[in-house]
């Protein structure tokens, strides 16, 4: 399982065989912008598909069942202009992990980004250089492929991620000192700096961990062990309340519950009175934003 490349296989291959980590699906949406020269809608999103299909991402082979569901939508913005080619936009991450010895996948990453800010030429060339500022589409496409890459590996090893969210990080570094919208370490906790931030802070340990048991320790062991599933579930959502103390307002926390929630509650629906009151409790504790949906496993309202 993603089983480190050998040497023979980078000197035969380098960089010409596509990227084995994701199976990622770019679509950009420009009905909202107002103009007549629609192509340039398409140009862009088979030149942001490409980049991602041909950019390799980790050191990993991944076999075709290990890939990662990787979703990008690009809703562009009224505010955009063509002729200028300039361009605002929404932008939804969506990320898919396979649930192993079952048929099911789980979300891990459902993020929306509402601050990019960018300029396309269909004539410029999308391509990373770590260290470098190229292109604001290849830093927000570089961003959130190392987040997604991070997330994955801490679901399969504790804290395996870590050398994708510094990546992740070196990337809204180099970005925001170019000033565009949504990078910023003063700014809005929910810019793209501090969900890098977040994962790379010590007081965030508990959480990554919590992926590792969550996804490793539970989900993939829930179809056979369903009670040593929840118990180990369970550990981990008490420590997560450690880290909530400690970092009481967190993008990263966020957008995770925002995703997992439904799906935590579903799994103690059926659990015994207890544990459903106890979960219920502490997703309450962590996620009051989504309190509807945890009352319903409360022993006692």
């Amino acid at each position: 399982m993603k089983q480190i490349l050998t040497l023979t296989f980078l000197i035969l291959f380098g960089n010409l065989v596509n990227a084995q980590e994701f199976q990622a699906t770019i679509t950009v949406n420009g009905e909202r912008v107002q103009t007549n020269e629609t192509q340039v809608f398409t140009e862009m999103q088979n030149a942001m598909q490409q980049f991602m299909t041909n950019q390799e991402w980790a050191d990993d082979r991944f076999e075709d069942v290990e890939k990662i569901k990787l979703n990008i939508m690009v809703t562009l913005g009224n505010a955009s202009d063509v002729s200028s080619q300039s361009y605002t936009a929404d932008v939804q991450i969506q990320s898919i992990r396979p649930i192993y010895n079952s048929s099911f996948e789980t979300p891990m990453l459902n993020f929306l980004d509402s601050k990019w800010q960018f300029t396309y030429n269909n004539s410029d060339r999308l391509v990373f250089t770590r260290g470098t500022y190229t292109s604001e589409v290849v830093a927000l496409l570089s961003f959130y492929s190392y987040i997604t890459l991070g997330m994955d590996y801490d679901s399969f090893s504790p804290k395996g991620g870590s050398i994708y969210y510094e990546k992740a990080l070196e990337i809204a570094n180099i970005a925001e000192q170019n000033g565009r919208a949504g990078w910023s370490a003063f700014g809005d906790k929910r810019d793209r700096f501090y969900l890098a931030k977040d994962f790379m802070d010590p007081q965030f340990e508990n959480f990554r961990l919590f992926l590792y048991t969550y996804h490793r320790q539970g989900l993939d062991i829930f179809d056979e062990r369903p009670d040593e599933a929840r118990d180990n579930i369970i550990k981990g959502l008490n420590d997560l309340k450690a880290v909530k103390k400690s970092i009481p307002i967190s993008v990263t926390m966020d957008v995770f519950l925002a995703s997992k929630g439904a799906e935590i509650a579903n799994l103690f629906s059926r659990a015994t009175t207890e544990q459903a009151d106890q979960v219920g409790r502490i997703l309450l504790e962590l996620d009051p934003a989504h309190a509807g949906i945890y009352k319903k496993l409360l022993k006692t309202q």
